[in-house]
């Protein structure tokens, strides 16, 4: 039965072009080809997780529709073709069994079991001398999956493949992802702190770090940030002596410095570098997920770290989740079977799941500046990270965070403080929370810290003039929830693109798909289903009729790429 055409109302209004059937157009879009994306997996330590969470990403991003290849360069001995139950590449010649001698009888001495005993001239039976094999060639080494839409490449990059002097280096991984017919490239760069690996890590559209919560991996984490960043800001400067200018500092502080002190070293000797190290660390974007969480305090970690990241190091440490402690996971790594085919509703693969929609979340908008803070840096009001306004239980709630965050014993702190530097930084929480609960100290506190607001100046009209909204559509229990239509319920209500993703938790290149209509651009029906219900929700709209009629759109779109 045929779906009821929406009427058009005639008007001059662009918004109202939307209720347009797009059979009406005189010329269809093409579809739109989708960039290569390549996500780079790397982790503090061998045993972490990183090959089990590449291959499951891959996996994922494969049951949504993409076509996806994942690479395997861990040097230190790779192993994701377990991982996803695929056979390895042999490194080595097919082994043939030794053929049995055979000697004359004449020959035999029955009597002697010594050295008398030897073949005939025509009595050994050799064994036939296989051909060398050529050369392997990273293209050839493509192997297909059980799973439709997923292949994976050993670029060999932990042995020497068949016919090679060396192994392959992780530089040329460059050149064989850019010749790969895949929309996602999932790179397992297995751990440590080599050049090469930071520059991909660095270079990639998306990147993800993998720790464990114990102090080793904590430790290693904050390590390789500290190198990541003073590698991608030695790439950052094309000027040569300005470039060996800061290596010189660099090496003064220790070759890694938390970049935090770097700028303050720098300021401190008017060095016009430090606006370009400025820029660096607002530019910087590190993600990192948890694997085998146990306890409460481990599903916290993430967010402390955050915090601490930001107070000794200056950088922004994003949290992209957590993978539950499982035993599936060992399980389906000893069966060699991948773990979201085998047991698709165990903790760890929702877990996995989870990370995988944030990291497409992030794919679908732009890094956004960190947030402004509302407080000036180094304030009691910056240590306990609360507004100038705040209450009385939300400082004791927000002193209590940070005695824990910074305890002696926190594990989000092993190898970020020293040990006198947290003392004296606890010294320094139990002194505002002092004077931020003392009315009689803290308005005198306020007053020197936040300058008065200034008197606005009066406009010409006696009275700053608002920005009119745009006037809300009607909306009947029949009305048909296009794109067009959720952007001009979202314009009346004075929502930005920007703020309707931070409500929703939705990236802005994905929101901006859903108005425009861009469904090659979007994900899987079901998570298009929940992103329109989530747009819903925070408009105040039926998110039932909203996802229904909207989503009606979609699957005929989705129908005919698949007739076509």
């Amino acid at each position: 039965m045929s779906e009821p055409e929406p009427s058009a109302a005639p008007t001059g209004d662009d918004e109202l072009v939307l209720f347009r059937d797009p059979s009406q157009d005189h010329e269809p879009q093409p579809r739109r080809r989708r960039r290569r994306r390549v996500i780079a997996v790397s982790g503090a330590k061998g045993g972490v997780g990183k090959s089990v969470l590449a291959a499951n990403l891959g996996i994922y991003l494969a049951t949504i529709g993409r076509k996806v290849v994942v690479v395997d360069a861990d040097p230190n001995l790779a192993n994701l073709h377990t991982c996803l139950g695929t056979p390895r590449p042999p490194s080595t010649s097919t082994y043939v069994p030794p053929m049995p001698t055979f000697m004359r009888a004449t020959d035999v001495n029955l009597d002697a079991f010594g050295p008398s005993r030897r073949p005939g001239p025509r009595g050994a039976a050799l064994t036939p001398k296989l051909p060398e094999p050529p050369p392997a060639q990273p293209d050839q080494l493509v192997l297909e999956t059980a799973i439709p839409g997923l292949s994976m490449v050993h670029l060999g990059v932990d042995v020497t493949l068949p016919g090679h002097r060396r192994r392959l280096s992780r530089r040329a991984i460059r050149r064989a992802i850019s010749t790969l017919d895949a929309e996602y490239v999932v790179v397992d760069l297995g751990s440590g702190l080599d050049g090469a690996l930071l520059d991909f890590f660095a270079d990639a559209h998306l990147s993800v770090f993998v720790a464990v919560p114990e102090p080793t991996s904590i430790e290693n984490t904050y390590t390789f940030i500290r190198h990541l960043f003073a590698r991608t800001l030695r790439r950052g400067i094309t000027d040569r002596a300005a470039r060996a200018r800061l290596v010189t500092q660099l090496r003064a502080l220790g070759h890694a410095p938390p970049p935090a002190d770097l700028l303050r070293h720098l300021r401190a000797q008017n060095d016009p570098l430090a606006e370009l190290v400025e820029k660096h660390i607002e530019a910087f974007h590190f993600h990192v997920t948890f694997n085998q969480t146990r306890h409460r305090s481990d599903l916290e970690l993430g967010d402390r770290m955050h915090s601490a990241a930001q107070r000794r190091l200056g950088l922004e440490l994003s949290y992209l989740g957590y993978v539950d402690h499982d035993d599936t996971v060992w399980t389906c790594v000893r069966a060699q079977r991948p773990l979201l085919v085998e047991y698709p509703g165990a903790k760890a693969s929702k877990s996995i799941e989870k990370i995988a929609r944030r990291l497409l979340a992030l794919d679908g908008s732009v890094h956004a500046r960190r947030a402004e803070s509302t407080v000036p840096a180094n304030t009691h009001h910056d240590l306990l990270e609360v507004e100038r306004g705040a209450t009385d239980e939300e400082i004791r709630r927000a002193y209590k965070r940070a005695k824990e965050v910074y305890a002696h014993d926190s594990l989000c702190c092993y190898g970020l403080f020293d040990p006198a530097g947290l003392d004296a930084l606890r010294t320094r929480i139990d002194e505002a929370y002092d004077v931020l609960l003392d009315p009689a100290r803290r308005r005198p506190y306020e007053l020197s810290v936040f300058p008065p607001d200034l008197p606005k100046e009066p406009s010409s009209a006696g009275t700053v003039a608002a920005v009119p909204l745009a006037p809300a559509p009607p909306i009947t229990p029949d009305t048909e929830f296009r794109g067009g239509l959720l952007r001009a319920v979202r314009e009346s209500q004075g929502l930005e693109l920007r703020d309707l993703s931070a409500k929703t938790k939705i990236g802005q290149g994905y929101l901006r798909a859903l108005e425009e209509e861009d469904f090659a651009s979007l994900p899987a029906l079901v998570y298009v289903r929940g992103f329109v219900a989530e747009v819903a929700k925070v408009l105040k709209l039926d998110s039932e009729q909203v996802s229904r009629t909207y989503t009606k759109n979609f699957r005929r779109f989705v129908e005919e790429q698949e007739r076509g």
